[in-house]
């Protein structure tokens, strides 16, 4: 396994995230979990558009591009026509990278925050029962590290659940979220502050 550093190489347009990514603007993906230099913010649309790559990049064994697709996959791009933020994926020892302690914003009046619950068995990536995340906008925030995992569940559900909601919508009341890891069953709630 390697850890990986997944940054912002270049910006064709312009980000209209509400925290604008920038040049240098980056990750830590360490054992499926996502930890972000000072909390965050990241942006929820970039980061969708990565997360499928990630755990194959993470367990890339094979580096010949003749052998294995991933060995020359090394950039994804932002959804955004406008913005094409692309970000580099980067490949490094495990261990190697040290980040900045978080610093998360108090949570306020329209912002999400995803906490686990409850852990029915046994989450093989260090998630404990009162992690959270917080999204603010389109800007994600991590106060520990979190399982890439069980983000990819929420991050569908999030830019609904940050709008008003008609009473009679599921989303109004049905909050929860389950990891897909069946050996986890790692349950998250999505709260509007």
């Amino acid at each position: 396994m390697h850890e990986l550093w997944v940054s912002v190489e270049s910006i064709k347009g312009i980000c209209s995230s509400a925290h604008p990514m920038r040049v240098g603007t980056g990750f830590l993906v360490r054992n499926d979990s996502l930890s972000f230099p000072s909390g965050g913010p990241i942006c929820l649309f970039a980061l969708q558009s990565t997360l499928p790559l990630l755990p194959a990049k993470e367990r890339m064994v094979d580096d010949r591009p003749t052998k294995d697709r991933m060995a020359h996959t090394h950039h994804v791009q932002c959804p955004d026509p406008e913005g094409r933020t692309i970000w580099r994926i980067e490949q490094r020892p495990m261990g190697s990278t040290t980040l900045a302690a978080p610093a998360i914003p108090t949570p306020s009046s329209g912002d999400l925050r995803i906490v686990v619950e409850r852990i029915e068995d046994r989450c093989g990536e260090g998630m404990r029962i009162g992690h959270w995340a917080l999204v603010r906008g389109s800007s994600l925030y991590l106060a520990q590290p979190f399982c890439l995992h069980a983000l990819q569940a929420t991050l569908p559900l999030l830019p609904a659940m940050s709008r008003p909601l008609q009473p009679d919508d599921w989303m109004a009341t049905d909050n929860a979220v389950i990891c897909p890891d069946p050996l986890g069953n790692v349950i998250l709630r999505i709260e509007k502050i």
